[in-house]
């Protein structure tokens, strides 16, 4: 009869899977109002840290510019998915709307919405999911053009897109 501390044993232990110690990343959804430089950016965010895109897909709106729409799809696609796109219903734990503040009328009802949003939906593993509203104020591209230019005078927000 074979000893516990045989060599079959002991190469059977060693070749057994290990359990994995690391906490997977969290899903996260990021809808944007433009069609062009926020999805750039998040992309470029997500592929210099190494971040699968099964963890972070990044969208355009598609209902609108308007900050209250970006909102809607956002929630629109949480909850639906998107089978042309390969999203799946429900597979977030963290949603993001991004917009501008610009001159839209309804920035405080889309930020109002959002926080309602926030901890109520939840997600395929029943989890509650964090709902964010992430404004951009007066725009992204002058968010970027600071954060890569040394600006020190005062530059409005149209002078940036030129």
């Amino acid at each position: 009869m074979a000893r516990d501390n045989s060599p079959k044993i002991r190469q059977i232990k060693h070749l057994e899977r290990k359990l994995g110690r690391r906490a997977s990343y969290e899903r996260i959804l990021i809808v944007s109002e433009g069609s062009k430089t926020e999805p750039n950016y998040f992309e470029e965010i997500r592929s210099t840290l190494r971040l699968h895109t099964a963890n972070v897909v990044v969208r355009p709106g598609e209902l609108g510019t308007a900050p209250f729409q970006v909102v809607h799809y956002a929630k629109q696609l949480f909850l639906e998915g998107d089978r042309h796109r390969n999203i799946q219903r429900l597979a977030f734990e963290q949603v993001f709307a991004v917009f501008d503040r610009d001159d839209h009328k309804n920035y405080s009802n889309a930020l109002n919405a959002a926080g309602l949003l926030d901890g109520t939906p939840r997600n395929d593993n029943r989890q509650l999911i964090r709902f964010q509203a992430i404004p951009s104020v007066p725009s992204f591209e002058l968010w970027l053009l600071i954060h890569f230019e040394n600006i020190q005078s005062p530059i409005n927000r149209h002078a940036v897109l030129c």
